[in-house]
C-alpha cells in the first residue's frame, strides 16, 4: 500500500481517537497501530522488539496512572523509539535527537532531497495522478451541480439539508492533516546517513598508540601522573575526615530538630553533587589518553578507586540519613528524588570504575550513563508515585501531612477518601478530600471511551 494512502488513514484514526479528547485508553491504541504500520512498511529497518516493547508500554503507563510525568515518559520513549526505527545501532541521545528532527521537519528536509534528484521516477504513477486529478474535479463538480439543484428543486433542498455534516469542521481538518503529516514523518522518515555513519565510526575504548612513547610525552605523562595523585590523595584524606565526622554525627545521641536534619541530608547531596562533578571531571582530564597505557600509573589508579569507594560509602551514608528522614516525617517528591540522585551517583561512580579498569573513552560514559538514565526514568514511570507516597504515609506515619497529600495529583483521591471516613480528621482537611474526590469522580465519568483510563475499569463510582 502506498505509504500517503497509509498515512491518510492512520490520520483519520488518529482524528477519531484524539480530537477533542483527552489522553488515556486512545494513546495505548495509536501506540499499537504505529507499531504495526513501521513493521509493516520498513521490516529491514524498524528498530528492535526492546523499543517496540517500550514504546508500546509506554502508552499502557498512562492509560494505568495518566500524569504528567507518564506523558513525558511517553513522548521521550516515542522519540527514542522512532530515532532507533531509522537506525537500530545509533546511541540513545543520538536516537533522540533523530526522532526530534523528523517529527519536525522529515517532509521538509525529504522534498529538499528529491528536488536535487530530478532524474529520479516518481513514487506515483501517471495513472494515479490521473485517478486523483479525476476525483477531484468530481467533488468539485458535484458540489457545484448540488448547489443549483438545490435552488431548483424544493424535494432535492430537503433531503441535502438534512445531511448533517456538522462533524466536518476546520479544527478537526487542521487536526487531521496534522495526523497525516505525523504518520509521513513516522512511515518516510529522513536518514541523517553522515551523523549515522560518524556514530558508527566512534569506538568506546581508548586506542594505544602504535609508536613508543618519546621521552618529552613520557615526563608529560609523569607528570600528570604525580599532579593527578597528590589531588586525589588530597580528596581521599578530606573525605576520609568528612565520613569520620558523619558517623560521629549520626551515631550521636543528641537529638536535633527536623530543620536540622533536613538540611542536613540536603547539603550531604549537594556536597556529594559537587564532588562527584569534580571528581569525574578530574578522571576525564587525567586518563583521557597516554596515562592509561603509562606503566607507572598505579598509584594514581590506586588514589582513584580509593575515592570511589569512598564516595560509595558516603553514597550509602546519605541514603541512610534520608532514610531516617522519610522514616519520621513521611515520603515526599523531594525524599524519593533524593533516593533517585543517589541511585544515579552509584551508577555514575560505576561507570568512572569501569572506564579506568577497561581503559574507556568519554564516548563510552556519555552513550552508557545516557542509556541507564534513560532505563531509570522509563521504570520510575510505571510507579503510581502519588498513590505510593500517600500509601506509605497514612499507614506509616503517626501524624501525616494530610495537606501535602491533599496538594499531590488527583490519583490519591480515593485513598484519601476512604481515610477521611474512617478516621477522625479536621473538618477543613474533610471537606478538601471531599471536594478533590468530588471532581476526580466527575472528570473521570464525563470521559468518551477513547479517554478511558484503568479508573473507568476498576473504579463502580466512574462506571
Amino acid at each position: 500500500m502506498n505509504i500517503h494512502i497509509k498515512s491518510v488513514l492512520a490520520a483519520l484514526a488518529f482524528s477519531f481517537l484524539f480530537y477533542s479528547n483527552s489522553l488515556g485508553l486512545n494513546l495505548f491504541i495509536i501506540a499499537i497501530i504505529v507499531s504495526i504500520l513501521l513493521k509493516t512498511t520498513n521490516k529491514k529497518e524498524a528498530g528492535t522488539w526492546a523499543y517496540y516493547i517500550a514504546y508500546i508500554c509506554s502508552a499502557l503507563f498512562v492509560f494505568v496512572n495518566p500524569t504528567g510525568y507518564t506523558i513525558f515518559v511517553h513522548i521521550m520513549t516515542f522519540l527514542v523509539f522512532i530515532g532507533k526505527s531509522i537506525s537500530t545501532k545509533s546511541s540513545l541521545y543520538l536516537s533522540w535527537l533523530f526522532g526530534i528532527i523528523n517529527m519536525l521537519t522529515a517532509s521538509v528536509i525529504n522534498f529538499n532531497e528529491k528536488e536535487k534528484q530530478p532524474t529520479k521516477k516518481r513514487s506515483i504513477s501517471p495513472k494515479t495522478l490521473n485517478t486523483i486529478k479525476g476525483v477531484s474535479i468530481a467533488f468539485g463538480f458535484l458540489f457545484l451541480f448540488t448547489l443549483l439543484y438545490k435552488n431548483a428543486n424544493p424535494v432535492f433542498s430537503n433531503l441535502v439539508t438534512q445531511i448533517n455534516l456538522d462533524f466536518i469542521s476546520v479544527p478537526w481538518l487542521f487536526f487531521t492533516f496534522l495526523g497525516y503529516v505525523l504518520f509521513l514523518h513516522i512511515l518516510q522518515p529522513y536518514s541523517p546517513k553522515e551523523l549515522i555513519a560518524l556514530d558508527d565510526s566512534q569506538t568506546n575504548n581508548l586506542i594505544k598508540s602504535e609508536v613508543p612513547l618519546s621521552e618529552k610525552i613520557l615526563k608529560k605523562v609523569s607528570e600528570e601522573h604525580n599532579l593527578g595523585s597528590i589531588i586525589f590523595g588530597a580528596l581521599n584524606m578530606l573525605l576520609i575526615f568528612f565520613l569520620i565526622t558523619d558517623v560521629i554525627y549520626l551515631f550521636n545521641d543528641n537529638t536535633i530538630s527536623n530543620a536540622q536534619y533536613s538540611q542536613s541530608v540536603h547539603q550531604g547531596v549537594y556536597a556529594l553533587m559537587f564532588s562527584i562533578v569534580c571528581a569525574i571531571a578530574l578522571i576525564l582530564y587525567f586518563f583521557r589518553g597516554d596515562l592509561n597505557f603509562y606503566k607507572g600509573n598505579k598509584r594514581i589508579k590506586s588514589f582513584t578507586f580509593i575515592w570511589i569507594g569512598l564516595n560509595v560509602i558516603l553514597v550509602f551514608f546519605t541514603c541512610f540519613k534520608n532514610y531516617q528522614y522519610v522514616e519520621t516525617l513521611g515520603l515526599t517528591y523531594k525524599r524519593i528524588g533524593v533516593f533517585v540522585y543517589l541511585l544515579l551517583t552509584l551508577i555514575g561512580l560505576t561507570t568512572a570504575y569501569i572506564k579506568i579498569i577497561r581503559i574507556k573513552n568519554f564516548i563510552y560514559l556519555v552513550r552508557t550513563n545516557t542509556a541507564l538514565l534513560f532505563a531509570c526514568i522509563f521504570i520510575s514511570a510505571s510507579i503510581p508515585w502519588d498513590k505510593m507516597i500517600t500509601l506509605y504515609n497514612l499507614n506509616t506515619i503517626k501524624n501525616p501531612d494530610i495537606q501535602y497529600l491533599i496538594n499531590l495529583g488527583n490519583g490519591n483521591s480515593k485513598q484519601l477518601y476512604n481515610y477521611a471516613r474512617e478516621n477522625n480528621i479536621t473538618s477543613s482537611y474533610k471537606e478538601q478530600i471531599t471536594t478533590k474526590y468530588s471532581e476526580f469522580i466527575k472528570k473521570h465519568s464525563n470521559r468518551n471511551w477513547q479517554e478511558y483510563t484503568l479508573y473507568q475499569f476498576t473504579d463502580n463510582n466512574i462506571k
